[in-house]
């Protein structure tokens, strides 16, 4: 993902999410920081999946309402309305909270570092197709899940989110962590990510929870991979 610092929560400039409600039901996250490995390997206790080429974000879900928390922007869905649709996509109630990756995607589906970038520069552009690939739930049904292991919560992730073409939980493969490195290398992806299952969401460094581990492709590829294969891995 693009960037890893902190996250900045602006409630003021959240209007879509109920200000009374978020007062009241409402907390705020310090969002997990991935530990840098030195590269793939196995591990039955890690889950491992790509490193998506996107931003980090966070989605709050509420009384049918939607707040998205990312860096540098005071209210993200000036940038990316189209966000607004996760709502439709979870149970109603909440506040759900999810950690996961925003992306831009070109014509063909293929994830666009430029058309991101353009987006989070102009907010009033609108070229590309958000997407979100969630990886962690941080609050579910207003309950917070962050002490439960990550194996429980990317459980109960998968059974909230009803996923759409654009908006998905991240595959990932237990345990094979050098073939699915060699599947993402192949696709010319530079990083994946690796979660131990037995690990809480732990705020700020992750102490080891969370892993960025660097992949070597050969070269880049000559076209980028689209979402739909990226999520298959090709193993």
């Amino acid at each position: 993902m693009v960037d890893e610092d902190q996250l900045s929560l602006h409630l003021d400039d959240a209007p879509a999410v109920s200000r009374a409600a978020a007062g009241r039901r409402m907390r705020r996250f310090r969002p997990m920081e991935p530990t840098i490995g030195d590269g793939p390997f196995d591990d039955p206790g890690y889950r491992f999946e790509p490193w998506w080429p996107g931003t980090r974000l966070l989605v709050t879900v509420a009384d049918g309402g939607v707040r998205l928390e990312a860096r540098h922007l005071a209210d993200p869905l000036t940038a990316f309305p189209e966000m607004r649709a996760v709502a439709d996509l979870v149970p109603d109630g909440g506040p759900h909270v999810l950690d996961g990756a925003l992306l831009v995607l070109d014509a063909d589906g293929r994830p666009d570092s430029d058309l991101l970038r353009e987006r989070l520069s102009w907010p009033e552009v609108r070229d590309g197709t958000p997407a979100f690939v969630a990886s962690d739930l941080l609050m579910a049904g207003g309950a917070d899940v962050t002490h439960q292991t990550f194996r429980a919560r990317l459980a109960r992730l998968m059974g909230l989110l009803r996923e759409a073409d654009w908006c998905m939980v991240a595959r990932g493969y237990e345990g094979d962590g050098l073939a699915v490195a060699e599947a993402l290398e192949s696709m010319g992806l530079a990083a994946m990510s690796a979660r131990h299952l037995d690990s809480r969401y732990r705020a700020g460094p992750s102490r080891g929870a969370w892993l960025r581990l660097p992949l070597q492709p050969p070269a880049p590829p000559t076209r980028r991979p689209t979402l739909a294969l990226i999520q298959r891995l090709g193993l």
